[in-house]
């Protein structure tokens, strides 16, 4: 059985543990290479099923070949950007320059995602720069 002690030392570690924001790690990072998954539908306005994001039905919103939101029924949608390729399909293709033993830098590629969360998992649909309308809104993306 539990003492005074044990029951206030429980519930003072429980208003602690809850005062500080911790949270329980959310499931898996779904990571979709949207341009190859909007394929020709790219060059269709209209809004166009992606695919699923939990029980949700993800939808791409095109006009004039680029991509201008996405949305999943009632779930968050927040607007990302990295300069890591998070989704490919295929082999990596990789530019160097050389100059004799000298290798120049390569431009660094922006990647642009919509992150929904369900609750438990987050989908990332990863575009090009030239698929998506670049506004401000878009925050860094920081792997969890």
């Amino acid at each position: 059985m539990l003492n005074r002690r044990a029951i206030f030392g429980l519930l003072a570690s429980a208003a602690t543990f809850a005062a500080t924001g911790a949270s329980f790690a959310k499931g898996p990072h779904h990571h979709i290479n949207g341009h190859d998954l909007l394929g020709a539908k790219l060059k269709q306005n209209g809004k166009h099923e992606m695919g699923k994001a939990g029980k949700e039905t993800v939808i791409a919103e095109v006009n004039n070949g680029k991509v201008t939101g996405m949305s999943a029924g009632s779930l968050p949608v927040k607007k990302v950007k990295t300069n890591k390729k998070m989704a490919q399909s295929g082999p990596m293709n990789i530019h160097l320059a050389a100059y004799g033993d000298v290798q120049l830098a390569q431009l660094v590629e922006i990647y642009y995602g919509y992150c929904i969360d369900t609750g438990m998992d987050e989908y990332y649909y990863w575009y090009l720069a030239g698929d998506v309308i670049i506004t401000d809104g878009w925050i860094e993306y920081v792997p969890a």
